[in-house]
């Protein structure tokens, strides 16, 4: 049995009588959702489930609002609609197994109520975000989905977690920064812009007519998804070899200057140079996806609501057959890149030419997708996000689950591994462990399956064993 209620505040929001609140053109990522759902060993209130979102809602209460075009992009608060709460009775298939769980799960992804961005951009479904609650014995399962124009991952946990702080009695962290007067203008130097656009990744300037379009356009050509799975243990010795590697690179880098390769650093330049066996052209160029809030905070404060998304661009990659050194030069270029991404002038120039690219097909009718790019590879990593915190008073044993979105094989996900329940009914978590997501051109997985075990020997040794795989045809 399933109910569905709308659900308002429950008193006075952060934006008091505000009407409007108008959105930034890095928001209008207009036809991308979040949606991100978790499963919680324990049967919660769901009385005070309501209550407590009530009370969030107050803290976020674009998440009740309605999206308007005219004048300019916004979200409407008065009248407020509310957000839709969809009560289920039963868990979805899949989510009373112990043992291990991943985090991507297999299309259609999380069964929560999720976001049609395009009934939404039609007016069929105006909702901008919608929650789920589903109740089974000895467990609750939790989704929430919105719309990316309304906010990005950093912003759903943030909700998330204010909603388990509620639900349990806690002090509820601040809410989300609001400020929607901040204006970028484009950097006066024609140079400057042509250099920052070039730092772009394709998916910002491919487009398609949202009114008419082949979805084949989405499924260049049959994938197979493949799950690499790293302990805390082979993340750790992974980051150690290729930190040592930097420190012997003929004194070129110090030991200080290696020290600040980070494990992401590692584990990206290792899947990078083992995907290569499975591309037709070696990665040259890396975009990783950043939250680049704080870094300027005139112009993203920490926190700030909405979406504060940037893409660090390597710089061009020269490709080598030596593997150890192909992994660390991926591994120096991201974290030249990320610092790059780091700087405040940047950060406020490199914003306002990607605002264009989402602004100007928002105002057409267009949408933006992930085409084919060969010697190029996004990186989506969420391994240092803090959902966790998120546990509705059951901490180390809430599990979280993402969808499988993108099917081509130039996008890559990285989650932390979720928690493992044990025959004996114990919980453990293997801190540091990382779950990495993408998929290989069919045909090419056991490319891709050798390549792994190579580098990772060539690189790491023999000592640990190569990182568990799991191939979904």
């Amino acid at each position: 049995m399933n109910t569905r209620q709308l659900v308002l505040p429950s008193g006075p929001t952060v934006l008091g009588s505000r009407r409007l609140y108008r959105l930034s053109k890095n928001d209008l990522l207009i036809n991308f959702t979040v949606d991100i759902a978790y499963l919680v060993p324990a049967e919660l209130d769901v009385a005070r489930l309501r209550n407590a979102l009530a009370h969030t809602l107050t803290s976020f209460p674009l998440f009740c609002g309605k999206l308007v075009k005219e004048p300019e992009w916004a979200i409407c608060l008065a009248p407020m609609p509310g957000a839709p709460l969809t009560i289920r009775e039963g868990l979805p298939e899949g989510c009373d197994k112990s043992g291990d769980m991943e985090v991507v799960q297999l299309q259609p992804g999380p069964l929560i109520d999720r976001i049609d961005p395009f009934r939404l951009l039609s007016g069929e479904d105006p909702a901008l975000a919608k929650v789920t609650v589903a109740t089974g014995t000895n467990a609750t399962f939790l989704g929430v989905s919105c719309t990316h124009t309304l906010a990005d991952l950093h912003i759903v946990l943030k909700f998330l977690r204010t909603w388990s702080q509620l639900y349990i009695g806690m002090v509820i962290e601040p809410p989300p920064v609001y400020n929607d007067n901040i204006q970028l203008t484009l950097p006066s130097d024609p140079q400057r812009c042509a250099y920052l656009k070039s730092k772009l990744p394709s998916l910002l300037t491919t487009t398609f007519p949202l009114d008419n379009f082949d979805h084949s356009l989405f499924f260049p050509y049959p994938v197979t998804r493949i799950d690499v799975h790293f302990t805390g243990a082979q993340v750790s010795a992974l980051h150690e070899a290729v930190v040592r590697l930097a420190v012997g690179r003929n004194g070129s880098l110090t030991a200080i200057k290696a020290a600040m390769l980070t494990r992401q650093d590692a584990l990206s330049a290792f899947f990078v140079t083992v995907a290569n066996a499975s591309y037709d052209t070696p990665v040259t160029r890396i975009h990783n996806v950043v939250n680049c809030r704080g870094f300027n905070p005139d112009v993203l404060p920490k926190d700030m609501v909405g979406n504060g998304l940037q893409y660090a661009a390597t710089p061009p990659v020269v490709i080598s057959p030596n593997i150890r050194e192909m992994v660390l030069t991926y591994a120096v270029n991201i974290r030249v890149s990320l610092l790059e991404a780091r700087n405040p002038q940047y950060v406020k120039d490199v914003l306002a030419v990607s605002g264009e690219e989402w602004y100007q097909p928002a105002q057409a009718n267009r949408g933006h997708y992930v085409p084919p790019t060969p010697g190029e590879v996004i990186i989506n990593s969420n391994y240092r996000h803090d959902w966790p915190s998120a546990h509705f008073g059951h901490p180390g044993t809430v599990r979280w689950q993402h969808p499988d979105a993108v099917p081509t094989d130039n996008y890559i996900l990285m989650f932390p591994s979720n928690p493992v329940q044990t025959h004996n009914g114990e919980w453990y978590t293997d801190e540091g462990a990382c779950e990495v997501t993408l998929k290989v051109k069919k045909g090419r997985e056991d490319l891709f399956m050798a390549a792994l075990k190579t580098v990772w020997i060539e690189v790491v040794g023999e000592e640990l064993k190569t990182p568990r795989m799991d191939v979904y045809a």
